[in-house]
């Protein structure tokens, strides 16, 4: 979550003049998108995917917290080109990360400090209804999105779930198959905050990293420990960085509005605070997800450098790294080794995102950069985008296209091996009566990028945002397609269910400084699942065939023999587009997937 640095230093930030009033406030109007057309964009030559097989993961929708193991932010569902609001479920709870979807569109979250003694809530994917919990035994500053792998030995799936002391595996009806301990402990009072079960394909393992450096790694079919004790990364704490926040008038407003819509909280200041100073660094070690390789046995981490490097030995780290982990068997156990480590003056803001293929690693600076790196984290291109890049990038399978995110805006570039090259910025124009600026970083899906886009208020030259809405952008364009009005903001990501519906966890920030500041005029901060449902399935129906159809024609270009695993992801790709099609129609699909787009298409 705190990948959003920039976003929120820039949207957060009012000034300390306003004195809560508001001058000529406009209630946000979007714009309606009734006929969204079918993109003209393409697949071309073959997909980048992985070597080893892809039995552990469907890819058609979010299993963790990026989508899959290597934070791609990719889905081979399509997104539903026009949606409303179905429902909000558990609209008590904030829902930083997450949600993760099953095969049945079901959905699991951890939720911040909830009232209750919980970890993690499963939901019903139709209805919302809460249909199991797992429990919190200490109080902690929260979760990463569960983890769902799919069973090698039968149909099912299995879902992994840590906080900082304990590990899960559970059927997806709640039955526990084992759990077991981390071998991680804390002293304090509230334990620190995991960012999320990941899977390391070459060990048959899980990983869990925790804001403090630690890393717990158990085995997936017993939960044993797999290290003879926790690995703590060599780096330190950050500096708090109280200087780059918001000033003490908006933390108070921001603190209020949370604590009207959420209660108080046994956290110092209150959850506005406590989210900004996650975002901030706040003296943590790690502040984002990691990935690990499809491929083997190798984890790429985003955390601070170790204290020395800034050249002052304090306790305090001004520097961030990438740090490359392998495993070494070591006496029935083993070890992690760091393998590769490259620093950055200031640090990343964002989770590190790797290719399919696990040759490219992809960061930023706080510069406005976007790094390639190869699997030793040599540097191979950085591209400036004229402003910090605020979150993960988006890594498509597909024509080596690269999705980027600043405070304000998108940006499409392609990998072209020793350099990137921009091909479009957004047109981010949903709301026609307000600012319009970038909430997250774009989803991946065959038909379009799904987005979330903010209505913004100007005050004094500050921006705050007032609304948060959803929609599709045009792969080959950047134009938007499609978009819904929605009723809360998110730091996470946006989800996308298998019928094409768009889910989001509720976690304002930047609605919080807006409706502290604003009061009355800004709708009621809510939190929760949002879960958003297709309007018209025969538009649905209509991307989703002739999508198929397009990847058909590329896996036609090449042989099967030469490349099985490219053959392999598209012929999963074209299987996930047409059981979307045809249970956005009702029926199966006859003929070839070509006269079925001409007869959607109504040519």
């Amino acid at each position: 979550m705190s990948g959003k640095k920039v976003i929120y230093t820039a949207l957060v930030s009012a000034s300390l003049t306003l004195g809560g009033c508001a001058l000529f406030y406009s209630q946000p109007t979007a714009k309606s998108y009734s006929q969204p057309r079918l993109t003209d964009w393409q697949p071309e030559g073959l997909p980048n995917v992985a070597d080893s097989s892809l039995e552990y993961s469907s890819n058609s929708v979010f299993q963790t917290m990026h989508g899959g193991i290597h934070n791609t932010d990719q889905v081979l569902s399509a997104t539903a080109p026009t949606q409303e609001l179905a429902w909000v479920a558990e609209p008590d709870m904030y829902v930083p990360e997450g949600p993760t979807i099953d095969q049945h569109g079901n959905m699991y979250f951890c939720p911040i400090l909830p009232k209750e003694d919980i970890s993690l809530i499963a939901i019903d994917g139709e209805t919302g209804a809460r249909l199991w919990t797992l429990p919190r035994y200490k109080l902690n500053k929260g979760n990463g999105a569960p983890l769902i792998l799919d069973d090698a030995d039968s149909d099912g799936q299995t879902l992994f779930h840590a906080t900082y002391e304990t590990m899960w595996a559970v059927n997806t009806d709640g039955t526990v198959i084992w759990e077991m301990p981390t071998g991680m402990q804390s002293d304090d009072q509230v334990s620190p905050h995991t960012w999320g079960v990941n899977y390391v394909p070459g060990l048959d393992a899980l990983s869990v990293v925790a804001s403090d450096g630690g890393i717990a790694m158990l085995d997936r079919k017993t939960g044993k420990q797999l290290l003879a004790k926790p690995y703590f990364l060599p780096g330190s704490p950050t500096p708090s960085n109280y200087q780059n926040m918001p000033g003490e008038f908006i933390r108070n407003r921001g603190n209020r509005a949370g604590n009207e819509a959420f209660g108080e909280m046994p956290i110092q200041g209150g959850l506005f605070s406590f989210i900004l100073s996650a975002i901030f660094g706040g003296g943590a070690e790690v502040s984002n997800f990691y990935a690990s390789d499809p491929n083997g046995a190798r984890l790429y981490v985003a955390a601070t450098a170790p204290d020395r490097e800034d050249g002052t030995n304090d306790g305090i780290s001004e520097q961030g790294a990438i740090y490359a982990l392998d495993f070494r068997p070591a006496g029935g156990d083993y070890e992690i080794l760091v393998s590769a480590r490259y620093d950055f003056d200031g640090g990343t803001g964002a989770t590190p995102s790797l290719s399919n293929d696990g040759s490219r690693l992809y960061v930023s600076d706080e510069n406005g950069h976007i790094i390639a790196l190869d699997r030793q984290l040599n540097e191979l291109w950085r591209h400036d985008v004229g402003e910090q890049i605020a979150a993960s990038i988006a890594v498509a399978s597909d024509n080596e296209e690269l999705y980027c995110v600043t405070a304000h805006g998108i940006f499409k570039l392609f990998d072209r091996g020793d350099h990137a090259e921009l091909a479009w910025e957004a047109t981010l124009d949903a709301y026609s009566n307000t600012g319009n600026t970038n909430l997250l970083t774009p989803t991946i899906t065959p038909n379009g990028l799904a987005v979330s886009i903010g209505a913004t208020q100007g005050f004094l030259g500050s921006d705050l945002v007032v609304e948060a809405g959803f929609g599709m952008l045009d792969r080959g364009t950047g134009k938007i397609i499609g978009f819904v009005p929605g009723v809360e903001e998110s730091i996470g990501f946006t989800g996308i269910n298998h019928d094409g519906g768009i889910v989001v966890g509720h976690s304002p920030v930047r609605r919080l400084a807006a409706k502290g500041i604003l009061g009355g005029d800004v709708a009621e901060i809510i939190g929760g699942i949002a879960r958003y449902v297709p309007i018209d399935k025969a538009l649905l129906a209509r991307d989703a065939v002739c999508m198929a159809a397009r990847y058909e024609k590329r896996r036609s270009a090449y042989d099967e023999r030469a490349e099985p695993h490219a053959y392999a992801w598209d012929t999963k790709q074209i299987s996930v587009l047409e059981d979307q099609a045809a249970q956005a129609l009702g029926r199966s699909l006859k003929g070839s997937l070509s006269d079925n787009c001409k007869n959607l298409q109504g040519n």
